[in-house]
């Protein structure tokens, strides 16, 4: 028998509470990068005033990377509103991967590979409501009901 690590994914049942904390979340970050984005409007027209009087050759390299730095921004904006669009659209009860992290459990041989790897735990309102450890075969949807409480 050895120890191991082992992902396991973490899924949140859709609430209204989720629902809006996590656009409030999605908002400030899109806040965030507009700040940004004047900011750069700011450092652009400083740095070309000062490339005017010192070296005027690097206008158009300047111009380039600060367009560049811009677009950046406005795509991850861009990002950022089509999923506080989607997040509305979510229905209640739904759940959601939040991401994974990692366990630690034994293996021994005779043990099924896929087990090992199947495991999901869903919170609701930071409370954690079920650990699902699905067996071979079965589907990783959130039909399984069998809970494991020793991973």
């Amino acid at each position: 028998m050895i120890t191991i690590k082992r992902p396991v994914t973490v899924k949140v049942k859709v609430t209204e509470d989720f629902k809006n904390r996590a656009a409030a979340e999605l908002r400030e970050a899109v806040r965030k990068i507009e700040i940004e984005l004047q900011h750069l409007d700011f450092q652009e027209k400083r740095m070309l005033a000062e490339l005017e009087k010192q070296n005027p050759q690097g206008i158009p390299a300047a111009k380039q990377h600060v367009e560049q730095q811009r677009n950046k921004r406005l795509e991850n904006r861009a990002a950022l509103m089509t999923q506080i669009k989607e997040m509305a659209k979510l229905p209640i009860g739904s759940e959601v991967v939040q991401g994974t992290l990692e366990t630690i459990t034994e293996l021994k041989v005779g043990d099924i590979w896929s087990d090992i790897y199947s495991v999901e735990v869903v919170v609701c309102d930071n409370k954690v409501i079920e650990i699902r450890q699905l067996k071979a075969g079965e589907q990783k949807d959130g039909e399984s009901n069998n809970h494991r409480e020793d991973s």
